[in-house]
């Protein structure tokens, strides 16, 4: 084979390569969360369905993740003007210690919920991941990525689509 085909092959396997891991990192999976196994502080299984009738923001986050913790942060500054109807609901697969300590560190009215399997065991690699849910539980946007929500045209827009 001549030089110009190995070339070619080669840059085709890196945009496979690229392809593949942009995928992976920078799409939010789909998610059936009356599957998922999640556990309250008081380590009681907690069912995604008696969430119903309210309107959602889910994050997967954890207590060492910068951009999680802005994300929180924003949230919890809009919770009483912007976010007012909505449950915020953090879900890590941290110990259950360890979410505890950071719930009480951080003092936020959110629900902290601990995730049985890992986070890529149910396809999230990549943190803060959200979902936005309406009142029947049904997603209407996931976002990986940290969400401005201080942005008042973002949270207007976010909150809409779970009407």
């Amino acid at each position: 084979m001549n030089k110009k085909w190995i070339s070619t092959i080669i840059a085709l396997i890196g945009i496979f390569i690229a392809f593949y891991f942009y995928n992976k990192y920078n799409n939010a999976p789909t998610i059936d969360f009356s599957k998922l196994k999640l556990y309250n502080l008081n380590e009681e299984r907690v069912d995604f369905g008696s969430f119903k009738g309210k309107k959602l923001v889910v994050s997967f986050s954890a207590s060492w993740c910068p951009n999680c913790l802005d994300e929180m942060r924003e949230m919890n500054d809009v919770k009483d003007t912007r976010l007012s109807d909505v449950e915020v609901v953090i879900i890590s697969d941290e110990p259950i210690e360890k979410i505890m300590t950071w719930k009480e560190r951080t003092d936020y009215p959110f629900i902290f919920l601990k995730l049985e399997q890992g986070f890529n065991d149910v396809g999230i690699f990549s943190i803060p991941t959200s979902y936005i849910l309406n009142t029947k539980l049904e997603v209407k946007k996931e976002e990986v990525g940290y969400i401005d929500w201080k942005d008042e045209s973002t949270a207007e827009h976010l909150t809409k689509i779970m009407e």
